[in-house]
């Protein structure tokens, strides 16, 4: 999540050619419910990011309800572990990112590589990449979130916490 962007076209999406989620430990196939949920884990991961791409560039207006398709997706207790090792609390990462708005106009964000890691009960795991450009200091992660199941929430999921790791300079 930090200084998040979208892909071209102005939607967090997958690479052309990327290979779709695959369930847990990468073996969607021959089960109904582990494709669901990567697919389900996919969908919100993305979805999210679009969110964040489009309040960081200024392509969304600077509303209560348009920040509160991002602040509803983190529960209470949300956490994150950042790629700098810093520990932010999810109203440390809604103030930091509501305070953002329009400061990265050119900002893309891309999601590869999603995986559904494990589910159990009304948890699940996922983990992916995240690239972002058009920033200056394009930045990439790998990382890792875990889902609370949630009828009431986009994709059923809402995000309990993320831990995002920097990943090497090409």
């Amino acid at each position: 999540m930090t200084a998040p962007r979208r892909t071209a076209g102005g939607t967090a999406g997958d690479v052309p050619g990327e290979a779709a989620a695959t369930g847990a430990h990468g073996t969607a196939s021959g089960n109904p419910r582990g494709a669901a949920d990567a697919a389900a884990c996919r969908a919100e991961i993305v979805r999210l990011h679009g969110i964040i791409e489009g309040w960081l560039s200024g392509r969304t207006p600077r509303t209560a309800g348009e920040f509160a398709a991002f602040a509803q997706a983190h529960l209470p207790d949300f956490t994150l572990s950042g790629p700098d090792g810093a520990s932010l609390t999810r109203g440390q990462v809604l103030a930091w990112v509501e305070a953002a708005h329009g400061r990265v106009p050119g900002i893309e964000i891309r999601i590869r590589e999603v995986e559904l890691v494990a589910a159990a009960g009304p948890l699940l795991v996922a983990a992916y990449q995240e690239w972002q450009y058009g920033t200056g200091a394009d930045r990439n992660r790998r990382a890792t979130v875990v889902f609370l199941r949630d009828p009431d929430a986009p994709h059923g999921l809402r995000w309990r916490h993320l831990h995002e790791t920097w990943t090497p300079e090409p």
